[in-house]
């Protein structure tokens, strides 16, 4: 079975998500790891922090695959266009011949948002657009636009969205979480009855926690979407519980905001990310959307421990619905500046236009069919990233009235098909889709002409 997302090779041979060609060096190829916003899965499934020295491998490693760049794909635009017509030719080129695909189609031509989907049946195409520009790897080897330092679409994860977009319309849908297992929480219970609580207690409390287990719903566990899924809800509670700074001011943790406030907190809060778009725009015709918005919002719900160790919910404290209402105001702010939510918010506009796609039957009114996209075609194997399994909890304390907050939960939930129900008609997006088609070639992308 050819692998045309980089020939087939170890499980620890993909770097900061790249594809990679196959490699002759048995001993080479195990030195190699998997990494994505500063966080990695090792060979157990645990989620670590990456060190300095193996963001700066990573990088080096990630520069030295990259091509060279041509200057009509370095340049930066606010309206590229990349044919998926284009993605499934570029897909079967590189299975019936067994080489590897193009950076161009690796990185659906440096896309940093997708912002329009375009159906074309003169040409019998589906149209993505938005901003784009070259790319280069930044400092932990994330692949990024040269001059945003925002990560680009990258086509494994827009396969697996389309490939999952009937599942994200069931009721389990498309969801990562990350929550303490019945027996810590039992263990955390037995802990505080024996010997109450004190913030000197903290490496005792973390032991009784153990680690937290990740759970997925609707996807491949081993795909790279996954992998941003789950790491950006592991950043999400490192910044709520302050173990790093946010890349963005105004945004302190929920210790930080009791501090401020000096009010009292004992919770376990609960904080998980979803859809958030404003209403979508789409022409009359049904032949060209627009997406608005963030994409991406914070929500959360409060948690006790009861005396049998199990968690229930209670009232939302307000300091915890300060800290999520902080973030979803400062994330498009946050998401510029630290590439794994703007890589969520990838996710999510890669979700929402399978939905919109599968919805309405895009494929049909184009007169396309994506054999090898759609994995009909089983001479199609994605790249193989480690199942994230768990992550050793952590705990947070702060000294006002006899505050602490043991742990957060919580997940991300890609509610695509929710964003759907609130759409404008509007016109003038019909006349983008126009001069999108101005420049539409034989090449799979093409910049827009004026």
């Amino acid at each position: 079975m050819s692998n045309p997302f980089g020939k087939k090779i170890w499980m620890t041979a993909i770097v900061a998500g790249l594809f990679l060609t196959a490699l002759s060096n048995t001993v080479q190829a195990q030195f190699l790891v998997q990494q994505i916003g500063g966080v990695k899965v090792d060979p157990s499934g645990v989620l670590v922090q990456t060190t300095d020295a193996m963001n700066r491998d990573a990088r080096q490693l990630v520069l030295d695959q990259l091509a060279e760049l041509k200057d009509d794909i370095r340049k930066s635009t606010q309206l590229r266009m990349v044919s998926v017509r284009g993605l499934e030719a570029a897909l079967a080129h590189a299975a019936e011949t067994g080489t590897d695909l193009p950076d161009e189609i690796k990185f659906m031509a440096g896309i940093q948002r997708i912002q329009y989907l375009f159906v074309d049946p003169e040409t019998n195409d589906l149209i993505i657009a938005g901003p784009g520009e070259g790319w280069t790897a930044d400092e932990q080897g994330n692949v990024v636009g040269i001059t945003t330092g925002r990560p680009v679409i990258r086509f494994e994860d827009f396969i697996v969205a389309l490939r999952t977009a009937e599942a994200a319309n069931k009721d389990y849908g498309i969801s990562v979480s990350i929550n303490p297992s019945e027996e810590g929480t039992r263990n955390l219970q037995t802990l505080f009855r024996r010997k109450g609580f004190d913030p000197s207690m903290q490496n005792e409390v973390e032991r009784a926690l153990g680690p937290q287990n990740i759970s997925f719903t609707g996807l491949p566990t081993d795909s790279r979407m996954a992998q941003v899924l789950v790491v950006a809800d592991y950043r999400m509670k490192r910044l709520a519980m302050g173990f790093e700074p946010a890349a963005v001011a105004g945004m302190p943790s929920i210790l930080e905001l009791a501090e401020q406030r000096g009010q009292s907190i004992r919770m376990t809060p609960r904080f998980w990310m979803e859809c958030s778009y404003e209403p979508l725009r789409k022409s009359e015709d049904g032949l060209s959307w627009e997406l608005r918005g963030a994409g991406v919002k914070t929500l959360t719900e409060n948690q006790i421990l009861t005396r049998d160790g199990s968690i229930k919910k209670t009232k939302d404290h307000p300091i915890a619905k300060k800290w999520a209402q902080n973030m979803t105001e400062r994330f498009a702010a946050l998401a510029d500046a630290d590439p794994i939510f703007a890589e969520l918010q990838n996710v999510m506009d890669m979700s929402v236009i399978a939905a919109i796609i599968e919805k309405h039957n895009l494929l049909g009114k184009a007169g396309i069919e994506l054999p090898h996209i759609a994995g009909v075609n089983d001479n199609v194997e994605l790249p193989k990233w480690s199942e994230p399994k768990t992550v050793s909890s952590q705990c947070s304390f702060v000294r006002i009235k006899n505050s602490w907050m043991v742990t957060v939960s919580g997940g991300v939930q890609v509610d695509s098909w929710s964003v759907l129900e609130q759409v404008q008609i509007d016109e003038s997006i019909a006349d983008t889709r126009a001069r999108a088609s101005l420049g539409a070639s034989q090449s799979a992308w093409w910049n827009s002409v004026n």
